[in-house]
């Protein structure tokens, strides 16, 4: 009995050892930046620097943005121990450039590894070694929805997590590659005229003002950007991200955390030198981002027959939310979210059509996995509903991005657009002129169904008029 009891303890001792340290391993980054976001004195002294900062896509495929990137993902959502797991470095992640989405072991035809090799350092083909039985089919992941399948080589590591290998690889092949004609992005440029027409109207109203930016994907250039700010005396910084709404995910733990990260470490080297950060407010704060969404929305409609049944989607990126009720996003989405939710409702009232209806909706997160009991309205259930219910037009309106990149373009598409009789994963986006909003159409059952893109070209001074808003509401209190 004794040393039943005894050995009862030492199990419930070790228990609470294990969840102790779970807790500790998982705790969230300190400082929280969204509180000091919520506090912070907004007003700069001494030469003022601004830096510009947030997930930008580099027009051509870049492993070190995708290798970041996955990084990221895994390191802020996967909790330890699971992620020290998923980040192991197991062998080397193969794909067929014919069966980039194969979600069931198949035959392959040729192999790449993540950086276009068709053979091993050895020289022998991979093709060879799957024959000889030396690779592995890997299943998709059972957390990730519509993930796909990979070949792994396990007789020597690759150099970098395994997963992030096959993330960079299927960016490579498909993102830049079958996925799209022209094998190329158009984030990159059209975030950058964002930021550089915006700080080209500041520079004229504060010309003592300096300005660098650098995308969020890329620390080296972040760090020299801000060094730069630094090194030429400035001691504000206002760090401004182009985004309609802030998150933890993204600004607080990423983009801002790292601008935090290398100012202090300047500061460091720099005894007796203290630099004032200022966040600057989110472009969703300010009027003119909703206006350029509502005016693609109304050029959209003027081409609607009277009488139609219109549905109207918001959609947003979308977060497995109820794993992270602490998010940032879900107090700072209502400025943009529902101002243009009752922005679109109202703009269908000026015309004479039959129903209406607008609902917000999410690409990402809201699926089987995620959301097995459809908490979250899904932009495929969005649309269903609307197919079902017999509308006419139903018409997705992107409301977090400004420039088309790889997850409006594909990896969002595959889950939006689900079963569509006319979408096939398959078949390559056509975007040739970067300066009109990329649009795609369905029809399915009696409702047409279309995407209606970006505010680029004529829409996108909003969108500048707004970040510039959000800039000049913090230099403007400048004393």
């Amino acid at each position: 009995m004794a040393l039943l009891l005894a050995s009862l303890i030492v199990v419930i001792i070790l228990v609470v050892c294990s969840y102790g340290v779970y807790k500790y391993k998982n705790q969230r980054p300190k400082p929280d930046y969204f509180e000091y976001y919520k506090t912070q004195d907004k007003v700069p002294k001494g030469k003022t620097g601004v830096f510009a900062t947030c997930l930008i896509m580099t027009e051509d495929h870049s492993h070190e943005m995708f290798h970041n990137v996955t990084y990221k993902v895994f390191n802020q959502v996967v909790p330890w121990p699971f992620r020290n797991l998923a980040l192991r470095d197991t062998g080397i992640a193969l794909l067929d450039p014919a069966h980039t989405h194969a979600q069931k072991e198949f035959t392959p035809t040729h192999l790449e590894d993540a950086f276009g090799n068709d053979k091993d350092r050895d020289g022998f083909p991979w093709m060879e070694k799957y024959k000889k039985g030396e690779l592995t089919w890997v299943p998709p992941s059972k957390m990730l929805y519509l993930d796909h399948g990979y070949f792994l080589y396990k007789a020597r590591q690759s150099g970098e997590p395994t997963l992030i290998g096959k993330m960079a690889n299927y960016s490579r092949l498909y993102y830049y590659g079958c996925g799209i004609t022209q094998k190329k992005s158009p984030h990159w440029k059209g975030s950058w005229a964002i930021i550089n027409g915006t700080f080209d109207r500041l520079r004229k109203q504060y010309p003592d003002v300096e300005f660098r930016g650098a995308s969020s994907l890329f620390l080296h250039d972040m760090r020299v950007k801000l060094r730069e700010l630094l090194d030429a005396g400035c001691e504000t910084i206002v760090i401004a991200a182009p985004m309609a709404i802030f998150s933890h995910f993204e600004e607080f733990n990423s983009s801002f955390r790292h601008s935090f990260e290398y100012i202090e470490e300047w500061e460091e080297e720099h005894p007796g030198k203290k630099i004032k950060v200022i966040l600057a407010p989110q472009m969703g704060d300010f009027r003119p981002l909703q206006q350029a969404f509502l005016e693609m929305l109304k050029d959209r409609l003027d081409t609607v027959p009277e009488g139609s049944d219109v549905f109207v989607a918001v959609t947003v990126h979308g977060m497995p939310w109820d794993s992270f009720k602490w998010e940032a996003w879900l107090q700072l989405a209502p400025a943009h979210r529902d101002k243009l939710f009752d922005g679109c409702k109202e703009l269908l009232k000026e015309y004479k059509f039959g129903r209406t209806k607008v609902v917000i909706c999410q690409d990402e997160f809201s699926d089987p996995i995620w959301d097995p009991k459809e908490k979250y309205l899904s932009t495929n259930r969005a649309y269903r509903s609307a197919i079902n219910d017999g509308y006419d037009y139903a018409i997705g309106l992107p409301i977090e991005f400004f420039a088309e990149n790889s997850d409006t373009l594909m990896h969002h598409a595959m889950k939006c657009y689900e079963n569509f009789d006319q979408y096939d994963v398959n078949e390559p986006v056509t975007y040739p002129d970067w300066s009109i909003p990329y649009t795609r159409e369905f029809v399915q059952g009696k409702t047409h169904v279309i995407y209606n893109g970006l505010p680029v070209g004529k829409y996108q001074k909003h969108v500048i008029e707004a970040y510039y808003q959000a800039i000049d509401s913090v230099l403007s209190k400048r004393k």
